[in-house]
């Protein structure tokens, strides 16, 4: 019961300190939907293009805009806030409770899923309104790839905030990171476009495994592997990223140097109780 009631005295108050700071908090929002502008712009002025399904830019580019959506939430209003807590000595102070680790990771995670949601909806309805729906949307299938993929998606921003403790250099990499996610994700680069080599190695990439499950039931787009192997590969990466997020991360920078003392100590400590 201590640590359910804890669970949401933590989630109110992450999601007041993602409200209290709008730059980071909304940023990903803005993002989100300047994108969508971007594209149903080019896909007004490309009339042609758009007027075959296979080819119209906003229809093509949904699923990497959702991606992208979703890492933004992720990584930008998710890791730099914790990386923010822990410069400014809030997780020292968390630290010093018998507060469990897994219990404040999770509670950060209510507030950004409600974000996802909205993301989500305004997609989905999008892709009705515009007519793009066709015997390839399988809703069902699409709920798991998008809960698959935005829990692999926070695991991984859950391991990057494990010990960063300059807030500044991580929302420039996070920011980084995040338009990385847009450009490789095979719409800014369709596939085709570059070598075979370069390609190998966006197939690589666990964002592109997302957008390219999503595609699949969204946009009728053929992914490079099948679905379900899609869901397999993000989940291995989900539970390892997880597991090392948990067990990595700090409440102070300075927590190893703290908790390890030397080892000419250690053994002086020994002799000292022997």
């Amino acid at each position: 019961m201590a640590q359910r009631s804890a669970l949401r005295l933590l989630a109110a108050m992450s999601m007041k300190d993602m409200l209290r700071n709008r730059l980071t908090g909304l940023a990903p929002m803005f993002l989100f939907a300047w994108l969508v502008l971007i594209y149903g712009v080019l896909s007004f002025m490309l009339s042609e293009a758009a007027s075959d399904p296979a080819t119209h830019p906003l229809r093509a580019a949904l699923p990497s805009i959702l991606v992208t959506g979703i890492a933004g939430i992720a990584f930008m209003v998710t890791t730099v806030p914790l990386v923010s807590m822990r410069e400014r000595g809030l997780l020292r102070l968390f630290g010093t409770t018998p507060l469990r680790r897994p219990i404040f990771l999770l509670a950060q995670l209510p507030s950004r899923l409600a974000l996802i949601a909205l993301e989500v909806g305004f997609i989905v309805t999008l892709v009705v309104v515009a007519g793009f729906v066709g015997d390839h949307n399988n809703y069902w299938r699409l709920l798991g790839t998008l809960i698959i993929g935005t829990a692999m998606l926070f695991a991984c921003a859950m391991l990057l905030a494990s010990r960063s403790s300059n807030t500044e250099s991580t929302h420039q990499s996070m920011t980084i990171l995040v338009m990385g996610v847009f450009v490789f994700s095979g719409t800014f680069l369709p596939p085709g476009t570059l070598p075979a080599f370069t390609e190998i190695f966006t197939n690589a990439i666990p964002t592109t495994w997302f957008a390219a499950a999503i595609s699949a039931d969204l946009t009728g787009a053929a992914p490079f592997l099948p679905v379900l192997a899609l869901w397999v590969m993000m989940l291995a990466v989900t539970v390892i990223a997880g597991v090392l997020a948990v067990r990595r991360f700090e409440w102070d920078h300075e927590e190893a140097v703290t908790h390890t003392p030397p080892r000419g100590q250690k053994s002086a400590m020994k002799e000292m109780v022997s």
